[in-house]
């Protein structure tokens, strides 16, 4: 039994190694380019930093092709099996077919201890490793954040456009200063020069640039335009050392083990915060900011639990594949074996499927959002039941 358990198990572990290898080459090259193209057209990267970016992104991407590389492994792995008798040899010998897929079983658990790992503790390292990597780009030459032809967007609140550069003389800049931080947030302010003298200050970390020929438009906020020319304008800073600060705390930045903390912390500031707000003498502006704050402090308190749960969710989804893979698999015998392939497409289409469509429902109640982030795991483990019962009594 132990060399049957072997065989079975190293079948499905080398099917999962070749499934993972072609799934990430064939399906994650192309998020792979989207990610890096900041670092390629925007900040002129050299290679081994594109090499590095790609070796952190990997761990992401490993989230999703290792259940999916798991579970059409099993279902080749099984419909061979099925396919050439050696199935129901075993079954002859005495073994029931929840003994023969006990191996399988196995694995899947470990792959699922492997995802849980990757999801709540290299994904985020290797996220926070990512921005690093621009900022070390930006650092080595500072000047690629004006480079031509290209909007820049690494400025918080601004956008940036040159038309020709040479060596450090710009032409054609303009720039838009925005309401927000967010890119699609309304400029409130425009400016334009026919030429830029660059100059970079390493050490504080800025650009200063010397405007000739400058318009500049700004709005009020009554809504009246103004507008100003300048043959020459003061230096215009740039501060690039702004690319290494954190914007915004983010659930999908945090490991498992920051995230409870996070949410104490968090919850302490909100009854700072209440206790502040019931002060009758509160002014009505700093009331509607501490409002606006306790709101935003709920949000990102229900994103992170929300976030452990996925995390937990997905890294069960390997043992769960195991669990319908292996009779599926068994009943896909007297058809062609490859037809696994577009039966782990289903099942693994229509459960991460699932969960990018619960991460849109952020409306929902936090025990709503729980539950359906666990539906599919417990529908795969109902539904691997019911066919493990009926594939065992055919």
């Amino acid at each position: 039994m132990r060399l049957a358990d072997r065989y079975i198990g190293w079948q499905v572990l080398f099917g999962t190694l070749f499934g993972v290898t072609l799934l990430t080459l064939v399906l994650v090259l192309g998020q792979l380019f989207k990610e890096i193209r900041p670092l390629l057209v925007e900040q002129r990267a050299p290679l081994g930093l594109l090499v590095r970016f790609v070796i952190y992104v990997l761990p992401f991407s490993l989230m999703f092709t290792l259940p999916w590389g798991f579970l059409a492994a099993t279902l080749l792995s099984f419909g061979r099996l099925s396919s050439h008798n050696e199935l129901i040899g075993l079954r002859m010998a005495g073994l029931s077919l929840p003994r023969v897929a006990a191996p399988v079983l196995v694995v899947g658990l470990g792959f699922s201890g492997v995802c849980y790992w990757l999801n709540g503790t290299v994904s985020p390292l290797a996220k926070a490793a990512t921005r690093n990597l621009v900022y070390e780009a930006i650092k080595n030459d500072p000047r690629s954040l004006l480079d031509p032809g290209v909007v820049q967007l690494r400025f918080p609140g601004q956008k940036v456009f040159i038309e020709k550069r040479e060596n450090d003389n710009l032409a054609g800049f303009h720039l838009y200063q925005l309401s927000s931080d967010d890119r699609d947030a309304v400029p409130v302010a425009y400016v334009h020069a026919g030429t830029v003298d660059l100059r970079v200050d390493t050490d504080l970390k800025q650009l200063k640039l010397k405007l000739t020929d400058a318009y500049i438009e700004t709005t009020r906020e009554n809504g009246e335009v103004e507008l100003a020319f300048a043959g020459e304008a003061e230096p215009w800073l740039f501060d690039f050392s702004s690319a290494q600060r954190r914007k915004k705390l983010k659930a999908s930045d945090l490991t498992n083990a920051a995230i409870p903390g996070t949410i104490a912390e968090l919850a302490a500031a909100h009854d700072e915060k209440t206790a502040l707000l019931a002060d009758p003498e509160l002014g009505p502006r700093k009331r509607t900011g501490l409002e606006g704050e306790l709101r935003r402090n709920v949000a990102i308190r229900k994103s992170m639990q929300v976030e452990l749960h996925k995390r937990r969710s997905l890294a069960l989804a390997c043992f769960a594949f195991a669990c319908i893979g292996v009779p599926l698999g068994v009943t896909a015998r007297r058809r062609e074996t490859s037809n696994g392939l577009l039966i782990s497409l289903a099942v693994a289409g229509g459960y991460f499927g699932s969960m990018v469509f619960v991460d849109q429902l952020s409306g929902l109640s936090l025990p709503l959002v729980v539950g359906l982030l666990w539906f599919p795991n417990l529908a795969c483990l109902a539904l691997g039941a019911w066919l493990f019962h009926r594939a065992s009594h055919r």
